[in-house]
């Protein structure tokens, strides 16, 4: 992670405080690791079941209807798919969805191989968003992974999506259930609506937060090092 590069701390700052969409930009797709351009700087990753609504909180957090390819048949997303925020600051990663019944086996092969190449072995990812719709239980295989990813030392959030289908009475529970669920405390957990576009200061001020962490986590790791 010493070689990627980090937004200044004006940028952090001001991340924390926005409220309006991101510039996205999309750069590239691949089917595995090797097929993407090297990390250049730190990158999120989004992960989720499929259906649980990936593509509409990219758009969501870009301010753009197409940006990412939103699709009503589940499993559609096959490629990793990476976009650039604010002209390079931090990156985000689409990933293909998984847990869809009637995805072909050799889908599900592809996920279980590239996918856990993709998070061992990409230089910039240092965190993970796990996408929940909100109306959904936590699947043993949701549980599985977000342990799975901070065994491997990546940050997790979870997002919950389709906030906008519950009513707000029920959402401090239904984020004290899925932080419980999936091992993380419920200030790491995100409440969302693409439609209703909750939640998205919610998140900027998340990813403001963890890349000032990390910053922090390489300036300690380097001055550990021997001189």
């Amino acid at each position: 992670m010493r070689e990627i590069k980090l937004p200044n701390q004006d940028f952090i700052l001001s991340l924390s405080e926005k409220k309006t969409p991101l510039r996205i930009e999309f750069i590239c797709s691949g089917l595995k690791n090797s097929d993407l351009p090297p990390s250049s700087a730190p990158e999120f990753a989004l992960v989720g079941r499929s259906n649980v609504g990936k593509s509409s909180l990219i758009n969501f957090v870009g301010g753009q209807k197409q940006l990412a390819r939103v699709s009503n048949t589940p499993g559609r997303t096959q490629t990793i798919n990476l976009f650039s925020a604010e002209k390079g600051a931090f990156f985000l990663v689409d990933l293909p969805g998984y847990g869809y019944a009637e995805s072909a086996l050799t889908t599900q092969a592809h996920w279980e191989k590239e996918m856990q190449n993709f998070f061992e072995e990409r230089t910039g990812l240092f965190a993970i968003f796990i996408l929940i719709d909100i109306r959904r239980e936590i699947q043993p295989e949701d549980e599985n992974l977000s342990r799975w990813f901070q065994k491997l030392g990546l940050k997790v959030i979870c997002i919950q999506t389709k906030c906008d289908k519950v009513h707000k009475s029920k959402w401090h529970q239904l984020r004290e259930i899925h932080a419980k669920k999936l091992a993380l405390h419920p200030s790491q957990v995100i409440t969302t609506s693409s439609d209703k576009k909750l939640g998205l200061n919610e998140i900027f001020r998340n990813i403001s937060g963890m890349l000032d962490a990390l910053e922090k986590d390489l300036e300690d790791e380097e001055n550990d090092i021997p001189q």
